[in-house]
């Protein structure tokens, strides 16, 4: 909609931010995931336990490892684990990463700092033409709760059988779909088999109570 490109450099967005404006080994993709690939040889250090890691400089905010959750505050250059089979790879506070697994989409939301945050995903028939949607994810995150809003835009007709939230940061413990409670499985949620969300396979508003990772004891 606003003609961005989809791979951005660090400092796209951090104009008040000097120690990144220089930084040309990483890169944003989209607004939520920060790329950090070993663009050369030695890029890779090994550490006293024999992994390799490398140093990135990171942007102000915080990060989420994507690869186990870890949480990174920025501001600072830090050292990441990369090994040869997995690029290093973290998400921003905030950020909701959609993902396909067969007919499924699966949300993996990461919760912000403070606040609200919204994310959107665009849909159509792959060709860039006719009819399409944006769905809309408002999150805010209040003391012991995250309250996720669904907005719907456009005619194109929802393209998935069936929903899966994947809570990441936050301990999760009980939540309500349009106001009916629903069971949850670790930290999971799976909209296809809420009657809540029956015919649909989409909900209005998700509710959320659980324990932030970041205050956690």
């Amino acid at each position: 909609q606003k003609g961005y490109p989809p791979v951005r450099p660090v400092f796209w967005g951090a104009s008040d931010e000097p120690a990144v404006w220089g930084v040309e080994d990483a890169f944003f993709l989209g607004d939520a995931l920060l790329v950090c690939p070993i663009v050369e040889e030695g890029g890779r250090m090994p550490t006293a336990e024999l992994r390799s890691t490398r140093q990135v400089t990171l942007p102000k905010g915080r990060w989420y490892n994507f690869w186990d959750d870890a949480v990174i505050e920025g501001e600072q250059q830090v050292s990441l684990e990369a090994p040869l089979e997995r690029i290093p790879l973290l998400v921003r506070a905030g950020s909701m990463i959609p993902m396909e697994q067969g007919k499924q989409l699966i949300l993996h939301i990461y919760l912000p700092v403070e606040g609200s945050s919204i994310s959107s995903l665009y849909s159509d028939a792959n060709d860039g033409y006719g009819e399409s949607r944006l769905d809309k994810f408002r999150i805010v995150r209040s003391q012991n709760n995250l309250e996720i809003t669904w907005e719907e835009q456009g005619d194109y007709p929802f393209p998935y059988a069936g929903v899966k939230l994947h809570l990441h940061g936050m301990k999760l413990q009980q939540a309500w779909v349009d106001d009916a409670e629903v069971a949850c499985q670790e930290q999971i949620i799976e909209c296809d088999r809420l009657t809540a969300c029956a015919p649909r396979n989409r909900f209005h508003k998700l509710r959320i109570q659980g324990e932030f990772a970041d205050i956690l004891p």
